[in-house]
């Protein structure tokens, strides 16, 4: 027989499995339950989703226990669409009564595996779009807001001396401490959903400090996006007429 490398560090930790015997269990072959020698460590490998943990699994010999729908693996340089009729043609001079069915080739059966899990991410990043949108547009709107009551005082700061940059960092002060309060929620909210989020993700960690740090950095570029415009309306403010339309 052939064990997983899981099997080995489980059953034999630190030792080595190689020409280990034992006694798998139950068979259904002629002569019942047997001794089998460890013949083989092969790597881990996920049977039926990716997000499954790596279980010991052991193989026997075909022949020793049939399997009544086996499946068999081709592996070949040329096309996969041109082996069909070769493959139907070689099992067809063996035995002509043998069905032949649901010929896939490797990138069809790992598409077919994600479909769900990207589905789902796909699903997640639509949402996150129009989230982040939204946030620009928020964010947008009460600082525009915040230049048209505060155009007054904007008038009065640069009346008595304040540049231009001033006042335009006084409008971005406020974007950034706006921006502040939703990052830190937002990471609080993350990691508080870490274990939610594990079991939709494969391969990468939801508390992935690159993750978060990507995050952080298209939040911050959206919100000085949507900081500028109203920024530079409250830089561009005539002080006379801003005193005198109050």
């Amino acid at each position: 027989m052939i064990v997983n490398r899981a099997f080995a560090d489980r059953f034999f930790p630190g030792e080595n499995a190689l020409g280990k015997r034992i006694e798998p269990g139950a068979s259904s072959d002629a002569s019942g339950t047997k001794m089998r020698e460890i013949v083989g460590v092969v790597g881990n490998a996920r049977q039926s989703a990716l997000k499954m943990e790596e279980e010991p699994i052991y193989y026997l010999p075909y022949h020793q226990l049939p399997w009544c729908c086996p499946s068999i693996v081709v592996r070949s340089a040329v096309a996969p669409s041109s082996l069909e009729p070769a493959l139907r043609g070689t099992v067809a001079s063996l035995d002509k009564q043998l069905p032949i069915y649901d010929l896939r080739t490797a990138d069809d059966m790992l598409a077919r595996g994600v479909a769900g899990p990207r589905f789902q991410m796909l699903l997640l990043g639509s949402f996150a779009g129009i989230a982040l949108l939204l946030t620009a547009i928020g964010l947008y709107g009460v600082l525009a807001s915040s230049v048209v009551t505060r155009t007054r005082e904007m008038g009065v700061r640069m009346a008595l001396g304040a540049t231009r940059h001033q006042v335009l960092a006084i409008v971005l002060r406020r974007a950034m401490r706006l921006l502040l309060l939703g990052i830190s929620i937002g990471v609080a909210g993350a990691f508080a959903g870490n274990r939610l989020l594990s079991t939709m993700i494969y391969g990468v960690a939801p508390h992935n400090p690159l993750l978060v740090a990507a995050a952080c950095v298209v939040l911050t570029m959206t919100a000085a996006a949507a900081a500028y415009l109203p920024a530079r309306r409250a830089a561009s403010i005539d002080p006379i007429r801003a005193l005198r339309a109050e």
